[in-house]
């Protein structure tokens, strides 16, 4: 069912895996106890190893002792020494059909490696059946058959190959008991057969056993995630949550998932943490991906970074890191962009759309993720461009030239960028699935941005016929939702009496947990009295003052200028940071009384720049302090830099060395110190909530 952001469910992990990890400490024990003792030939490989396999007087099938150590080794868990056995021997003899298998396993389940994966176990179920026949009478022959048919269809499956999967799928089934009919829900559903995946799916609700009766209750639910079926996919979750008696991981995670589309903010956190504590671990991934999100819908930024440091160091087994990798990492995207973070999530999320994830183990397609990660990049840079127009304004022509420069750069990109988004828009309705929100991975605060990438046209039409679909599921919530999106619309088309009117009656409907789009609908609003020639009116003022005291990013994503008068302290210096900071294109200088003030305090070893409300309300700061004095004008224009930088993001911050901290991989299950101190100081008076 959904995964996190890009709103996709996620299927849950294969059975015998899931039945191996519960397994592994006596299983480890076991081969311990057997590799203690040198084994001997006539000693047959399933007494050897304990995991099942018929003993055989086959040479090719009960191997030697080389042979047997690297199977030890892989399921000991010990890959890099399987790895080294199995490729020793294949050198010496390439037809080894137990080295090859080993080696197949290693490239998928330890290294993600999945075409070198399918590969080697199509050469050993050549090797096999080539002994054996396309129906193997020998038990032990019969054993390993199964074996490879499952791996394949694993491994075809998390390629995104469904008919490659239905293939293996049916190859077993029509010589084997029992079927494979849990596996079959998934591609099914993926290759559109919705009725053929229902009736898989249903066949599994009343099993005995309880990984196909989950296996049945989260087909149903992607079917209907598939469906965009919001209400029948949570209905689906929760009877399966009570069914499997509250033991499974993927059925709370994908519940909570379907709450959140449903705006069930509090549910939707109730049971990400039931995912986190469930005795079951069937989950792919981790459900600190749903909090992660879910605070900063809410605003809430320490937490929000609270829950992607777990969700760092959450370990996802390296064969499905192809999968989840990049969609983490796009949770860390949006906290940098919320935070005025941009060029550190710019280098983040230029390789996220230029590399995608696979999508072999959640509901969405490829196409799906390449346009939310689209999105998200054009975002990225449309705010990178602010942060260099604010540069250029504090510096001299040429060095502002550059800048410049560098700003129509990132609008060539964006341009380039748009033509994909605009082609794939159309596909599937993926235009009109990103404007119901939190189904697919646009973020509703960001849906908004659509007007601009796509035009204002196409986005209204599309956005109608989202809340044409959506609005009999989401009730007054929804309809905020949509007031919301529909005002930034007008807004982006300067039409601000309908952005004024639309956007307070969305400001009515939100709900207080919608920080995020609350925050960017007032700043629209506010923004359009203002263009209205409104500087004055009360309501903009206090629209724009709650903006840029919760969440000024959108101040400076919408291009907001606010009205104030700039002053300083005595001292020539502080009053060339506040002459430079009259040209700002975040400030509108030009009027003699305007509601807020930027105020310059300090000297040449430290300057303030502060934004204030009329009545001395601090709302933001930059702070800048010169250890070794440069010229006056380049440590001005860095006085300016730092203001921009305090003023327009919220106080919770990442340092660069924070940031760089992070060694690209999400999925090291002994990273401890990965995020460690990423919090500014004043971020951590809270102490950090139990998850």
């Amino acid at each position: 069912m959904p995964h996190p952001l890009p709103l996709p469910l996620l299927l849950p992990l294969p059975a015998t895996r899931v039945r191996t990890l519960a397994l592994a400490l006596p299983l480890a024990l076991a081969l311990a106890l057997a590799l203690a003792t040198p084994p001997a030939h006539a000693q047959p490989l399933g007494a050897l190893l304990s995991f099942g396999a018929p003993g055989s007087d086959d040479p090719m099938l009960n191997g030697d002792a080389e042979e047997r150590e690297a199977l030890a080794a892989l399921e000991a868990d010990k890959p890099i020494r399987a790895r080294e056995l199995a490729e020793k021997i294949l050198k010496d003899r390439p037809d080894s059909f137990l080295a090859t298998w080993v080696l197949s396993q290693v490239f998928h389940l330890e290294e993600g490696r999945h075409p070198r994966a399918r590969y080697l176990v199509e050469r050993a179920k050549a090797m096999l059946l080539g002994r054996y026949g396309p129906r193997p009478a020998d038990d032990a022959a019969i054993w390993w058959h199964k074996r490879i048919l499952e791996s394949l269809a694993e491994i075809h499956g998390e390629m995104e190959d469904r008919e490659g999967q239905l293939a293996a799928i049916d190859e077993h089934d029509a010589l084997y008991f029992p079927k494979l009919t849990r596996n079959r829900v998934w591609p099914l559903m993926k290759l559109g057969r919705l009725d053929e995946a229902i009736a898989a799916a249903t066949s599994l609700l009343r099993r005995d056993d309880l990984v196909e009766r989950i296996s049945g209750y989260n087909g149903l639910m992607a079917i209907h995630d598939e469906r965009l079926d919001r209400l029948e996919s949570y209905r689906w979750g929760k009877q399966g949550i009570e069914a499997t008696q509250e033991r499974s991981c993927i059925l709370f995670h994908n519940t909570a998932q379907s709450a959140m589309t449903l705006f069930r903010f509090a549910e939707a956190e109730e049971l990400a943490r039931k995912a986190i504590r469930a005795d079951f671990n069937d989950c792919p991934a981790s459900s600190y991906y749903h909090l992660a999100n879910l605070y900063l819908n809410q605003g809430e930024f320490n937490k929000s970074v609270s829950a992607f440091k777990k969700l760092m160091r959450s370990r996802i087994e390296p064969r499905y890191r192809p999968m989840f990798d990049k969609d983490n990492k796009s949770v860390l995207v949006e906290i940098l962009l919320s935070l005025g973070k941009t060029s550190e999530a710019l280098k983040l999320v230029r390789d996220i759309f230029e590399h995608p994830d696979r999508p072999g183990m959640t509901s969405v397609s490829l196409d799906d993720i390449r346009f939310a990660s689209g999105v998200q990049f054009w975002l990225a840079l449309e705010q990178m461009k602010r942060v260099e127009e604010e540069r250029a304004s504090a510096r001299g022509f040429w060095d502002g030239f550059d800048l410049k420069n560098e700003a129509r750069t990132h609008g060539l990109k964006q341009f380039e960028v748009e033509r994909t988004l605009l082609y794939l828009a159309p596909r599937d309705e993926i235009l009109v699935t990103n404007f119901r929100p939190f189904l697919r991975g646009v973020r509703p605060w960001t849906a908004g941005w659509l007007g601009r990438i796509v035009g204002v046209g196409l986005a209204r039409a599309a956005l109608e016929e989202a809340r044409v679909l959506d609005e009999p599921q989401l009730g007054a919530a929804g309809h905020g939702y949509y007031r919301a999106v529909l005002a930034e619309l007008h807004f982006h088309a300067g039409e601000h009496d309908d952005a004024i009117a639309v956007g307070e009656e969305a400001l009515e409907l939100l709900q207080p947990e919608n920080v995020l789009l609350r925050m960017r609908t007032a700043a629209v609003v506010a923004a359009s009295l203002i263009a209205r020639g409104e500087v004055a009116n009360p309501r903009a003022v206090a629209l724009l003052r709650e903006v840029l005291h919760r969440y000024p990013t959108a101040a400076r994503q919408l291009g907001v200028r606010v009205p104030a008068t700039v002053t300083h302290d005595p001292g020539d210096f502080a009053a060339e940071v506040a002459e430079r900071l009259l040209d700002s294109p975040r400030l509108d200088t030009d009027l003699t009384s305007a509601p807020f003030r930027v105020h310059v305090a300090g000297d040449r070893q430290k300057i303030t720049a502060c934004l204030l409300t009329s009545d001395g309300f601090r709302l933001g700061c930059g702070e800048k302090v010169f250890e070794r004095p440069g010229p006056d004008d380049e440590d001005a224009a860095l006085a300016c830099d730092a203001f921009h930088a305090g003023a327009f993001s919220p106080m919770v911050e990442l340092t660069s060395r924070d940031i760089n901290s992070l060694d690209g991989s999400t999925v090291r299950a002994n990273a401890d110190e990965v995020l460690e101190g990423i919090l500014a100081p004043d971020a951590t008076k809270k102490p950090e909530e139990d998850e």
